[in-house]
């Protein structure tokens, strides 16, 4: 989705209806909408309900006209409260007459006081809206909690959770990624079917490196980007003292931003590695950075799925994210804290430099070493500048991949800490603990994942797996609790085997 600079998420605005069966009071389920409501205002939540009769749907008529007026209001989603029992048929007419995503939650029942004259039976009645849902072929897209039938407390939090929910769906179906340059011949693994994003909604404007090349001439010759350049030269301790170098990065961030704006783009991947160093000059680390921390994320390598990877990140936790690594085992004399660890749920996580600074301890711009080994072996780092190191700040952090399968979308979610532990080596770079990563890694990611990550610096796992679910994903692994083998796993060698 096409973003105000600075914003990471979607706005939703949220619809509720209500609903009861004949053989029921109405005035039950406007008691406890009623409350429901009061529940939702008092935490800041503001909901949209159809005016008139239909705002409790008894008739295939009322159904009809909620809907209606639903629609008009331009809600982005929809809670489907069962205040009693309420009427299946109707029920199943009008979230189909809607269209869009719901969420469906019961009314539990108060107090045993209440159970003589205001029994709602919500078990029974959410039996048989769902199945009613379930048989006109619009179960898809509609979200079902792990506890739907809830009190009013406990329907804010349904209704909170959903509406995080809500923004990394949104975010996905109006998304447009900008591919700049073809994928580098090293990075094969980062390829992608742009039917497989496609079936989550999100579009892909593929353009040429020679794009924003031609995009940076333009800006030179108007001048340049004189006033990116000078705030970059302070933004971050170690930019060169070279005044065209530093035009070299304001200029492409200028192109990027153009871009941006030009086709109304939600991120970007550029061809970086090789390519994009001998035509622009410089890397572009520092840039990614920048933009990301603008709720603009930039993928490396041109690596679609990764960025869809970060998006879905960025709206699930609403904040910066990054793409890092799954990159190296971590030594157990590292630190003497990690003896406090499973030294096999580890990781090494790195690239280049394109996290934010905020997200750094000590970021500082230099050159980039492996880079420089095969570019510039025999002389000092020109081309290869522009990359950040630091330590990842300490952070409770959720790793996400997307890739291909078929037609289709598979993910992973994961969710760990970064330590605060000096990394001792170059990049960007931070330690995490993702437990059960040792197996997770063998059985789900190896031969279906890429080393990409998208990383979101909160745990939001728990929104993006509702989210992937009315995306349509076809496949979604998260790490098996201790005990739980995964297909193919050797339980004997691994000792999962009762003894």
């Amino acid at each position: 989705m096409h973003l105000p600079i600075g914003q990471y998420s979607p706005s939703i605005t949220l619809g509720l209806v209500s609903a009861s069966r004949n053989c029921f009071p109405r005035e039950l389920s406007v008691e406890r909408t009623e409350r429901l409501l009061k529940a939702a205002s008092d935490a800041g939540i503001n909901l949209i309900m159809p005016q008139g009769e239909c705002r409790v749907i008894e008739t295939k008529e009322h159904a009809h006209e909620a809907a209606s007026q639903l629609k008009a209001a331009g809600v982005d989603a929809v809670v489907f409260y069962l205040g009693n029992f309420s009427p299946e048929i109707e029920d199943a007419v009008f979230l189909k007459e809607f269209g869009g995503f719901a969420m469906i939650l019961a009314a539990a029942e108060e107090s045993a006081a209440s159970l003589l004259q205001k029994r709602g039976d919500a078990l029974c009645g959410l039996l048989s809206a769902v199945l009613a849902v379930s048989k006109r072929g619009i179960l898809d897209r509609i979200h079902i909690p792990e506890s739907p039938v809830v009190s009013a407390a406990e329907g804010v939090a349904e209704i909170s959770h959903f509406i995080k929910v809500m923004k990394v769906v949104k975010g996905a179906k109006k998304a447009t990624l900008g591919l700049f340059g073809p994928r580098p011949r090293d990075f094969e693994t980062c390829n992608y079917n742009g039917a497989s994003i496609a079936s989550i909604g999100m579009e892909v404007e593929e353009l040429g490196l020679f794009d924003l090349q031609n995009e940076i001439k333009k800006i030179k010759a108007e001048g340049g980007a004189k006033d990116i350049a000078k705030e970059m030269e302070t933004s971050v301790a170690g930019v060169p003292k070279d005044e065209e170098f530093v035009s070299r990065l304001s200029d492409y961030e200028k192109a990027i931003y153009n871009f941006r704006e030009r086709l109304k783009l939600s991120g970007a991947a550029t061809q970086c590695w090789s390519e994009q160093e001998f035509s622009l000059k410089h890397v572009p680390c520092f840039i990614n950075g920048r933009m990301a921390d603008k709720g603009f994320p930039i993928a490396c390598e041109n690596d679609a799925y990764s960025l869809v990877a970060e998006l879905l990140s960025q709206y699930a936790s609403d904040q910066t994210v990054t793409i890092l690594d799954i990159n190296h085992s971590v030594p157990k004399d590292l630190h003497a804290k990690l003896q406090e660890y499973p030294l096999e749920d580890m990781v090494g996580m790195f690239h280049c430099g394109n996290t934010a600074t905020r997200l750094l301890k000590n970021p500082e711009m230099k050159h980039q070493v492996i880079m420089k080994r095969l570019m510039e072996p025999d002389t000092a780092p020109d081309i290869t500048r522009g990359t950040i190191e630091g330590q990842i700040i300490g952070s409770p952090i959720t790793v996400v991949q997307v890739h291909g399968v078929g037609d289709k979308m598979r993910a992973y979610i994961a969710e760990g800490d970064f330590l605060d532990l000096d990394p001792r080596t170059f990049g960007c770079t931070g330690t995490a603990y993702l437990p059960g990563f040792r197996r997770f890694y063998r059985h789900v990611l190896l031969g279906r994942f890429h080393h990409h990550a998208g990383v979101a610096f909160n745990h939001c796992g728990a929104v993006l797996y509702d989210a992937f679910k009315l995306l349509g994903m076809a496949e979604i692994y998260t790490p098996n609790p201790p005990g739980i083998p995964y297909p193919g796993e050797n339980v004997f060698r691994n000792k999962l085997t009762p003894r």
